[in-house]
């Protein structure tokens, strides 16, 4: 048997890291809502690509909102930080 060494595409994505002050603007770029959960905490609802739990809809303040050609995600800091590099 032979075997062929692949390596996986790259994925291209824009993100803004939410903040209170960009919050506004991260809503209305992913067509989301900005909202305050039980707790007092903000977050931003919108669509998102496949999401597996509610959580995964809701970007809260020091989440990444990353745009893709297959829609946006919403990553934790440490999530965003294991899968992305910066691109220069």
């Amino acid at each position: 048997m032979r075997t062929t060494k692949y390596a996986r595409k790259p994925l291209y994505v824009d993100a803004v890291c939410v903040t209170e002050a960009n919050a506004d603007e991260v809503a209305k770029w992913c067509s989301g809502e900005k909202l305050i959960d039980s707790a007092g905490d903000l977050y931003i609802k919108t669509d998102t690509n496949t999401p597996m739990t509610p959580r995964q809809t809701r970007a809260y303040v020091g989440d990444w909102m990353l745009k893709s050609p297959r829609g946006f995600k919403i990553y934790t800091q440490r999530a965003f930080e294991k899968s992305f590099d910066l691109v220069k």
